[in-house]
């Protein structure tokens, strides 16, 4: 009850911050509507060099908040510019664009209309002909868009003549034109001109494309931003527009399936614990496969962040893109930018979803009669006698009778009920709902941005704790202090709750593994009582076995200070950012007794307990940069970028717990008497600084080269790094061709508008040191995990050899990038090689203090793989559509290593020739069909019988077993595949056409090996272990081609590791689906400009070939005990306001 009024009240409290926000914005943009009108002080700063005039109006439109209205001719037929001014008066800077004389300009409602100086300038909305008659005026109106969102600024023109208006801030125009079969020009910056002749009509609403050049021009890169046109590296880039408006936990799942060699997996469905993973190229070292994520280019975390928040993702896979980051820049790196303030009235928008979801292919159980039968026959195969009679099996379907007294005279019961156990405590439908809302606006000289938004997500279970909440506050400020500094600031604050059972949910004997298999002809309670009855009561966990609360606070900063032309060509950069993550967990476990209706039979968590556990982390980042435009001549550029970068890392862990607490403790999850607590502290902090430089050179857009050189030092209190390898140089080339700049190359092939070829090398260094930085992070792996801990997890260093090194990983690329079509088509293409020569794989050895110890051994691993991506945009007439799709292929060896390792059944790793991740097991034949084939075949067991799976003799030895598990002896054991997903894909395509929008996304593994284990997903292993309805196509004599072996009460050889349980994890899901229409308002409306109301679907359907269709190829590890996944369905609301 209290944790319901506590929801409430904070439900309560958001809603209220909402509406104040919501008044601050919309008044502030009534009190700024007039500032803009303005323009006689409006300064821009440019430093370009032979760029279009394109591009030069394009950065001025985005300093100003104006927009230009310029005839495409003029743009087509003026030459590159060159200009630099720093803070310049804007008719100034005009003049230095356009001969004053042959050019001339006019600054009307925020719009910069260019014409020549011979004609008179074109009157916005007003024709430039004289009108005799009311009867002969002809109007036209419309709306014009980008397919997303209304266009402001469009300069709308009657060809022929200097007649035009400009587009409203909600892309309305209304135009008087000299008849019906008058043709109308609509131009504007960073769009290609659209021409559309009336034919009579009055209403046209029109769609700008994009001008695809423009638009992806810019990508932003390590310490910088750079053309796309003149990057070298494997860089893809990532709208936020594709993140939007999906129904996801956080931004990794928004990413999977976006960008080639971008492999987003998750393990887990239940909420705020999902285990997504990223990994970039595949498996560069097993010891740090994250990629560094920086966010506004400092270190942050993307789990935490809103995805509306976000402007841009770049993802940096190869040497040449991420050596700037030598030393922790190994498995890839990820820049997120969010998004910014924009000159301009205030605008806010309001996004909100909510919806309902539902847990994906639940096993389906069967009723407990014939659950019965199949117990018995079970029990038959194994020699044993029955354990239900017809009688009994007679009973469980009479819904009269439940339990019966035993006739042994003891007074407990037999019972006959027939319950579902699943439907009992799951939901069929669980709540999500997300809230955004954010308002950004400005002057020329000062930005901001400001969003608020909130998530909540239920779980499966109808009974306890089970959901998920965040609140996430982003305040980005862009402010011009001077003619020479900038200042930019940008804060994100995030706090998660996260509210699960004080038991275990996954694994083995946890709620999920007994509820998916606990008989189901034993009610809840003992009958007449409110005891609960023996055995793995899933009810009863969830009930009163307690409770668990996590607590994540995440705040950043990051502060941007930007000194521009102290010399020419020179912009010096500080860019400082602290950060602060604190993480609670109080875990309160509660004790509950079984009983029969003779008394009490066993007890789980007896004592009870009661643990808070609480970590503070706490980093700053500082870096040094300066970069220098080298002027070397007409045709050639020289940029150089050098700096300074330091990071520190602190942790301190501290965990609180006692046993046989009171009541009241255990429900507040807090101490009343601080002499029973039991106290672990741990502390470790760390630095991390690098000198680095990169040097780019271009020549006449054609040749391209980069060199990065990255000296690198750690520091911490913890010698777990040899003193020698505590520093390192990493370097880095790449090198790219621009063919299509060649003209023998434009003038054979006219149909590239793009075509580049790229190459790079490079080093760069592979340690987490984060989450390194002291011996206490090792406690959970050093532990035996049936083992309590005993007193103290300090002094580990004994236990950890000296040659855990440094790894420094060699990494080659080539790569293609093509653009057909006006860049409507673009192709792009890579190889990679990369080459770890000495990872650090552990195995454990259990000592005699309980306690397991890593044992550290040298290998040598090499990976390589491909990508391909392929993207087509376009529009016809007020139809816009696109189309992505990506593909992604790696594979890995262990080449040598200087370890022996054992060969096992089962999942293995870092075998000698083999994939990092290998399966081993034995070569299944199909099923023994008679005794026969079992006596005239290799001795695979004393009980083997027909129905049994049938293995290989691999060596002819007669008997089936591992060998020693070695090398050179492992008996019938054989390469059964890699869990390690290959092929991994990703599409999606859309259309939006007159308000009308849709899009669809498709995300898939083209190739994945998952090792079932059979104890878990075989039915009586152990007696209580409940069959599911795909057990029912089990081997007996008339069903000889079943699906799964005959069944067995108790461990066979069919539970071994084998072919048999190794199942296909390749899929497809269609990730994303949304349908949805926007609304356009008149400008007599000037609080809302459009609504749009939309359907969006996640994970809403999959097809994949895994044997038993109860588990998700998508999970590591499918054993029956799962957390599920979820289909979500839900409506939203997006507003501009």
């Amino acid at each position: 009850m209290q944790d319901t009024q506590q929801a409430f009240r904070k439900a309560a409290f958001i809603k209220h911050c909402y509406i104040l926000l919501f008044c601050i914005c919309i008044s502030c943009s009534y009190a700024h509507a007039s500032a803009f009108q303005d323009s006689d002080t409006i300064k821009v700063t440019l430093k370009v060099n032979k760029m279009s005039l394109k591009q030069v109006l394009r950065l001025i439109e985005k300093q100003t908040g104006l927009t230009f209205a310029i005839s495409s001719s003029i743009v087509e037929n003026t030459k590159d510019i060159s200009i630099q001014v720093q803070h310049q008066p804007l008719k100034d800077v005009l003049r230095q664009i356009f001969t004053p004389g042959q050019y001339a300009w006019e600054i009307r409602n925020k719009q910069i209309i260019i014409y020549p100086s011979s004609q008179a300038p074109p009157l916005q909305g007003i024709p430039n002909r004289p009108i005799s008659t009311e009867t002969e005026k002809f109007y036209v109106s419309g709306v014009v868009s980008d397919g997303e969102r209304p266009l402001p600024g469009v300069s709308i023109r009657e060809k022929g003549t200097h007649n035009g208006v400009s587009t409203s801030e909600n892309g309305r125009y209304r135009l008087q034109v000299t008849n019906g079969q008058a043709t109308l020009s609509l131009s504007l910056i960073g769009y290609e001109t659209l021409v559309v002749p009336l034919k009579e009509r009055h209403t046209v609403d029109a769609l700008l494309q994009g001008d695809t050049k423009i638009l992806n021009d810019l990508v932003i890169i390590g310490y910088g931003i750079q053309n796309k046109a003149n990057i070298t590296g494997s860089i893809t880039k990532v709208e936020g527009r594709r993140l939007k408006s999906r129904p996801v936990t956080n931004v990794i799942a928004a990413l999977q399936g976006t960008a080639p060699g971008l492999l987003v997996t998750r393990n887990n469905g239940q909420p705020g614990k999902e285990g997504f993973n990223i990994q970039i190229r595949g498996l560069s070292s097993v010891n740090n496969s994250d990629p560094l994520v920086l966010v506004d280019g400092a270190p942050g975390s993307i789990a935490l962040m809103n995805p509306n928040d976000i402007e841009s993702v770049s993802v940096l896979k190869d040497a040449a893109a991420a050596s700037i980051y030598g030393p922790l820049a190994a498995s890839g790196v990820v820049l997120v930018t969010t998004k910014r303030g924009k000159s301009g009235p205030v605008s806010v928008e309001y996004n909100s979803l909510f919806g309902v979801e539902k847990p994906i292919n639940l096993p389906e159980r069967m009723h407990s009669w014939q659950a019965a039968a199949l117990q018995n026959e079970a029990l038959q195969n194994a020699g044993r006698p029955a354990a239900w009679t017809p009688l009994e099996m007679a009973m469980m379907q009479d819904a009269s009778i439940n339990f019966t007294p035993k006739t042994d005279g003891s007074g407990n019961y037999n019972y006959y009920d027939d319950i579902n156990p699943i439907k009992n405590v799951t939901r069929n439908n669980s709540n999500t709902s997300t809230y955004n809302i954010s308002a950004r606006g400005g002057t020329t000289d000062h930005q901001f941005l400001l969003s608020l938004g909130q998530f909540s997500r239920q779980g499966l279970f109808n009974i306890g704790s089970d959901n998920t909440s965040r609140t996430n506050l982003q305040f980005n400020i862009n402010n011009r202090l001077n003619e020479v500094l900038s200042l930019e600031t940008s804060i994100q604050y995030a706090k998660s709750n996260t509210k699960s059972p004080g038991w275990r949910v996954d694994g083995k004997n946890g709620i999920l593994n007994s509820l998916y298999q606990q008989p189901g002809n034993v009610p809840v309670y003992v009958p007449g009582s409110d005891q609960y009855t023996a055995g793995y009561n899933s009810y009863a966990l969830l009930k009163d076995a307690g409770k668990r609360d996590e607590q994540t606070s995440f705040a950043d900063a990051v502060f941007t200070l930007k000194a521009e032309n102290l010399l020419k060509g020179l912009t010096l950069k500080t860019v400082y950012s602290p950060q602060v993550n604190n993480y609670y967990d109080g875990l309160g476990k509660k004790t509950i007794r079984f009983y029969d209706n003779s008394g009490l039979i066993n007890s789980v968590n007896d004592p009870n307990s009661l643990k808070r556990g609480r970590l503070l982390e706490v980093q700053h980042s500082l870096q040094l940069l300066a970069d220098y435009d080298l002027p070397v001549g007409k045709k050639t550029s020289v940029h150089i970028l050098g700096g300074y970068a330091f990071e520190s890392h602190y942790q301190h862990q501290k965990i609180t717990s006692a046993t046989n607490v009171s009541p009241g403790e255990l429900a507040q999850l807090s101490f009343n008497d601080p002499e029973r607590y039991t106290n672990y502290h741990f502390k470790g902090a760390g630095t991390l600084s690098s000198l680095f430089t990169r040097i780019n050179y271009n020549y006449n857009d054609r040749y391209l080269l980069e060199a990065n050189l990255v000296a690198a030092k750690l520091l911490f209190n913890s010698s777990r790094i040899p003193e020698l390898d505590r520093q390192h140089l990493f370097p880095s080339f790449s090198a790219g061709w621009r063919l299509n700049n060649e003209k023998w190359f434009a003038s054979a092939f006219p149909f590239f508008d793009e075509f580049k070829l790229r190459a790079s090398w490079g080093m760069l260094g592979s340690y987490n040191w984060r989450t390194n930085l002291n011996d206490f992070n090792y406690y959970d792996q050093l532990y035996h995990p049936n083992v309590y801990p005993i007193t103290s997890y300090t002094d580990f260093d004994r236990y950890i050899p000296g040659n855990n090194n440094w790894e420094t990983i060699t990494t080659a690329n080539g790569g293609l990038d093509m653009a057909f079509f006006k860049g409507r088509l673009n192709i792009n293409a890579d190889y990679f090689v990369k080459h770890n020569p000495r990872m650090q794989i552990a195995t454990q050895e259990l000592m005699t203090n309980l306690l397991i110890t890593p044992v550290f051994y040298s290998a040598v691993m090499r990976s390589w793989g491909w990508e391909l991506n392929l993207g087509w945009r376009d529009n016809r007439g007020s139809l816009s559509y696109w189309v992505n799709a990506n593909l992604f292929d790696d594979q890995n060896k262990i080449e040598r290593s200087n370890g022996n390792p054992p060969w096992l059944p089962g999942n293995n790793h870092g075998l000698d020739g083999l994939p990092y991740n290998s399966i081993l097991g034995y070569k299944s034949e199909g099923y023994f069909q008679n005794n026969n084939e079992v006596t005239n075949h290799a001795y695979q067991g004393m009980n083997t019988a027909a129905g049994d799976l049938r293995y290989t003799d691999v060596n002819n030895d007669g008997n089936i077993n591992s060998g020693n598990g070695t090398k050179t002896d492992h008996g019938d054991l054989v390469y059964l595949g890699s869990s390690q997903p290959r092929y991994s894909y990703g599409f999606d395509a859309g259309f939006s056409w007159k308000g009308l929008d849709f899009s669809v996304f498709l995300q898939g593994i083209g190739q994945r090996k998952v090792l079932v284990q059979g104890k878990y997903s075989m039915p009586f292993v152990q007696d209580w272990q409940q069959p599911w309805v795909i057990h029912q196509n089990s081997w007996r004599p008339d069903n000889p081609d079943a699906a799964f072996p005959r069944l067995y009460a108790g461990y066979n050889q069919n539970l071994a590791s084998s072919s048999f349980w190794v199942m296909n994890a390749a899929y497809i899901r269609l990730k994303n689906l949304q349908l949805g229409y926007t609304f356009h308002f008149a400008e007599n409306r000037p609080l809302i400009k459009s609504i749009r109301i939309y359907f969006s679907g996640q994970d809403l359907w999959e097809v994949n070939k895994m044997k038993i269709k109860y588990y998700d190829p998508e999970q590591a590890t499918s054993n029956g005990y799962q957390y599920p996944f979820f289909r979500s369905f839900t409506m939203g609301v997006n507003a501009t306001f």
